[in-house]
C-alpha cells in the first residue's frame, strides 16, 4: 500500500498511526498540496490528502474512509473502534470532535498565513479559533477522566485526539498557552512515546 501525503497534515498522520498500530505494511509518497497538486489529483480528483493506494491499485480517499477500510481488514478484534453500541458511538463522537479541531486549526492557519495581511478576516480567525479551542477543551475533559479518552485501552479517539492536539501546537500554538489542556497534553506526551506516534511526528 502507498499512503499519499505528508505527516505535516494531521489527516495523513492519523492514517499513518492507524496503519502502524495495526502492523500493516505500507510506503509513503510525501506529496504536499502546496506544490504537488497535479500529482495528488491523480489519486484524488479533489486534490486533497490523504489517499491510500491499495495493493491491487484501488485508491481510497479521505482519512475517514481510509481508516474505515483499515479497521475492516486489520482490526478483527475491534480494539480501535467497537463494532457496535455505546462504546462505538462514544469513540466516534470524540473522534469527530478531534477532526473538527483539526479542520478549524487548518482554517485559522490558512486565513492568517495564506492571505496578504491587509486581507486577513480577523473575525473569522477568532471564530474558528474559538471552535478549535472548544473542541480541545472537550477532549481535555475526556482525557482528565482516566488513562484514555474512552475505555480501558487506546482507541481511534486517542489517536485522533493526540493528533489534533499536536497539530494545534503547530498551527495555532497560541491556543495552548498556560498549559490550557493539561490532561490532553499528558496523553499526547504518553502516546508520542509509542513507535506509531513517534515515527509519524512531522520533522519540520
Amino acid at each position: 500500500m502507498i499512503l499519499v501525503g505528508r505527516y505535516q497534515s494531521p489527516f495523513v498522520r492519523r492514517v499513518g498511526i492507524v496503519l502502524k498500530t495495526l502492523g500493516m505494511a505500507f510506503e509513503t509518497k510525501g506529496l504536499t498540496t502546496s506544490s504537488d497538486t497535479a500529482e495528488i489529483t491523480k489519486f484524488n480528483p479533489v486534490g486533497r490528502v490523504p489517499s491510500l493506494q491499495l495493493d491491487d491499485g484501488e485508491v481510497v480517499v479521505d482519512s475517514q474512509a481510509i481508516i474505515d477500510h483499515l479497521l475492516e481488514v486489520g482490526d478483527a478484534k475491534h480494539r480501535l473502534l467497537a463494532a457496535s453500541g455505546k462504546d462505538r458511538r462514544a469513540v466516534l463522537r470524540l473522534t469527530s470532535i478531534a477532526l473538527g479541531s483539526m479542520e478549524k486549526a487548518v482554517a485559522s492557519a490558512y486565513e492568517r498565513t495564506r492571505r496578504p495581511k491587509e486581507k486577513v478576516f480577523q473575525d473569522w480567525v477568532e471564530r474558528v479559533d474559538g471552535q478549535c479551542a472548544s473542541a480541545l477543551k472537550a477532549l481535555d475533559a475526556a482525557a482528565a477522566k482516566g488513562q484514555w479518552l474512552h475505555g480501558d485501552h487506546m482507541t481511534l479517539a486517542d489517536i485522533s485526539g493526540v493528533v489534533a492536539y499536536d497539530f494545534a501546537g503547530r498551527a495555532v500554538r497560541y491556543l495552548l498557552k498556560d498549559n490550557a489542556y493539561a490532561a490532553l497534553a499528558e496523553l499526547s506526551a504518553r502516546c508520542n512515546e509509542l513507535p506509531a506516534f513517534a515515527e509519524t511526528r512531522p520533522k519540520d
